[in-house]
This record gives structure tokens, sequence and C-alpha cells, in this order.
């Protein structure tokens, strides 16, 4: 069974019964969470797209994210974040709510300059509701920090359509 399968199923079906669609952004993810979405059979139900963004100055043209703040501090930012998933709401049409995710961190081997290695920062942005921005620190290998980013905003993403007034 693919990564958050049964995470991303819940979130699928949740937003097939709101009536939102699901827009992200990714950066050190490289598409595993659009993977895990997709994973689930009738996805295109609930699920728009993902932008796989992973060099700064293109996060900046394509996705608007600020330059000042990716030059003082590095694009591993809550901020950055936020700007990521608005930036892929502003980008993916649909006449439907869009819950907006993103992903940005250091997978490794090296710091990126700013942080340390298994530090991201993600954004789960649902419509109409205030955005939770969250930083992670994992351990691990390159491959264990994307994997566990993609189950840290899936429960985290899940955790916010169950426990919010969203209907």
């Amino acid at each position: 069974m693919p990564l958050g399968n049964k995470d991303a199923e819940k979130i699928l079906e949740i937003c097939y019964r709101l009536g939102w669609r699901i827009a992200c952004a990714e950066s050190l993810t490289g598409g595993l969470l659009a993977d895990a979405f997709v994973s689930v059979p009738g996805a295109s139900k609930s699920f728009v797209g993902s932008l796989v963004i992973y060099d700064s100055l293109e996060k900046e043209k394509i996705l608007g994210v600020d330059k000042n703040i990716i030059d003082e501090k590095g694009a591993v930012e809550e901020k950055v974040a936020l700007e990521m998933a608005r930036g892929a709401g502003r980008i993916f049409s649909s006449s439907s709510p869009l819950l907006l995710l993103s992903t940005t961190g250091v997978a490794g081997p090296s710091s990126d300059g700013f942080k340390p290695v298994g530090t991201v920062c993600c954004a789960v942005v649902p419509p109409l509701a205030s955005p939770i921005l969250q930083t992670f620190h994992f351990s691990g290998g390159r491959e264990e920090i994307r994997k566990s980013t993609i189950s840290a905003i899936l429960r985290s993403t899940l955790g916010v359509l169950l426990h919010s007034p969203l209907e």
C-alpha cells in the first residue's frame, strides 16, 4: 500500500463530501504528496493536482513566494510554506473551494545554509479557515525525512478536517 494511503483516502472522502478540491505545492517531497492522493482510486473527484517546485527562484517566480524571506531566512520557513500553498491556489482553477497543502524542507544530505537537515515546514490552508503552519524536525536519511513529511502533513490535514467546524 502506498505511503499515507489510509489518511489520504479519508481526506479525499471528506473533501468530496464537503464539495472541496485539493491542490498542493511541493518542494522536498517531490511529488510524494500527490502520489499519496492519486494512489487512491477515484482521487480525481477531489484532487486537482500538485506543483513540484524545487528551486527557490522558481518558488518566487511561479508561486509568488517573497524573495526577501528566502534571501534572509531560506526556503524552509512557515511563511514560505504558506505562500507556496496560496500560490498553488492561484494557479489551479476550480469552481469548488480549494484545500491547499504545501511542503518545504531540508532532506539532506547537508544543510541548506539556513536550517539543519530534517527541518520541514508544512501548510494546511482550508477554505474560509485559518491556515495551520507547522515546523517539524525529523531524523534519518533523505527518504525517511521525505516519507515522514508526507505522514505528518496527511495527519495534520486529517486532524484539521475532523476537529474543526468546517461544514
